[in-house]
């Protein structure tokens, strides 16, 4: 981690609140996706005994490749998963830097994902659940998403990861050239 981004990290105050050991891996990993070119979104698997299972970062652009199921939260499902296949998901929260999108908004759901604690608002992006078709509420209504109960030091900087490490724009303007299939490495 370069040195002006680990400083984040190093002034952060001392936890003060349960949630607060997650939200600083969950920028940790967003830190480390802006890091390497990503969105700077990160995302840890808590169990019930309040210990990490998995942890994940965008990697959207990973190699000079677009891979559109790259968000954080697909990568640490595939991580649960492909890994912990016998875990038993109604004892899970996810934490996440970035409010979910609609995509991943529904593997949550289809994941059996009971609790997701997001750290900042993805006022552009994020999916609040509203307007679901009945199939998707009934799974909805299973599921608790909320802003995490974090040091605001930890929200303002999961926004810094997605808005101010990184320029969104040009973000989104890399997506545009990968869909025309004009990414340039």
């Amino acid at each position: 981690m370069n040195e002006q981004h680990a400083a984040l990290l190093h002034h952060a105050p001392h936890s003060q609140k349960p949630a607060d050991t997650w939200a600083r891996l969950c920028c940790e990993q967003a830190i480390l996706a802006v890091e390497h070119g990503c969105y700077g979104v990160g995302a840890v698997l808590v169990n019930q005994a309040h210990e990490l299972l998995c942890s994940a970062r965008n990697q959207v652009f990973v190699d000079d490749h677009y891979n559109s199921s790259g968000h954080a939260e697909m990568q640490l499902l595939d991580t649960l998963e492909a890994e912990h296949p016998q875990q038993d998901r109604s004892v899970l929260t996810l934490y996440v830097s970035l409010q979910p999108c609609l995509m991943c908004y529904g593997r949550i759901l289809l994941a059996g994902i009971p609790r997701v604690r997001y750290l900042a608002v993805d006022k552009p992006g994020g999916f609040t659940g509203k307007g679901l078709p009945p199939a998707w509420a009934e799974l909805a209504a299973h599921t608790s998403i909320h802003q995490a109960r974090v040091d605001s030091y930890w929200i303002n900087l999961a926004e810094q990861a997605i808005s101010t490490l990184q320029d969104r724009q040009v973000m989104r303007q890399r997506v545009l050239s990968a869909w025309r299939g004009t990414l340039q490495p």
